[in-house]
């Protein structure tokens, strides 16, 4: 194989694995709006059309915490509307909010990478962020699979009356 074979497979590479990683965060954004949309009106406090917003470059830096903690108060939101409300629950929040603390820190520790150990953190560091992300899918898909169902428990009834 020569070096023109060489760069050309290298290019193809690079380019599938950012391909795969857009269809990835496309799939998990169209799953994070279709949760906004099982959500009543006036429960949300963001509209699902605007979880896209998370594809605008640079801006997304600053969207995406907004995002987690909309989703959130969201799904907190309807599910106390719901009476299905869980004492001491996050929804989300705690484990996408590591998640983007997982992300800055990498990012940081790239930008000073001169030394091979700040390679490998990094590459650690973007590992559990990997995790992080799947468990923050995981986690609020089934907040979701709980309203699909449209589950509701009435409120106690008071026996003082």
């Amino acid at each position: 194989m020569n070096d023109f074979d060489s760069v050309i497979l290298a290019v193809a590479c690079v380019a599938l694995v950012l391909i795969t990683c857009f269809l990835l965060i496309v799939m998990f954004l169209s799953n994070i709006a279709r949760i906004l949309g099982r959500i009543s009106p006036e429960n949300r406090r963001m509209e699902p059309a605007q979880v896209w917003l998370n594809l605008i470059p640079v801006f997304n830096i600053v969207w995406t915490s907004i995002t987690v903690d909309r989703v959130a108060e969201s799904l907190h939101n309807e599910y106390v509307s719901r009476g299905l409300d869980q004492a001491h629950d996050s929804y989300g929040r705690t484990i996408g909010l590591t998640l983007l603390i997982l992300m800055a820190t990498g990012f940081l520790f790239l930008l000073v990478s001169d030394t091979e150990a700040i390679g490998v953190a990094v590459v650690l560091i973007a590992l559990l962020a990997f995790f992080c992300w799947v468990g923050y899918w995981l986690q609020v898909n089934r907040f979701a699979e709980g309203l699909k169902a449209g589950a509701y428990r009435p409120p106690p009834i008071d026996e003082e009356w």
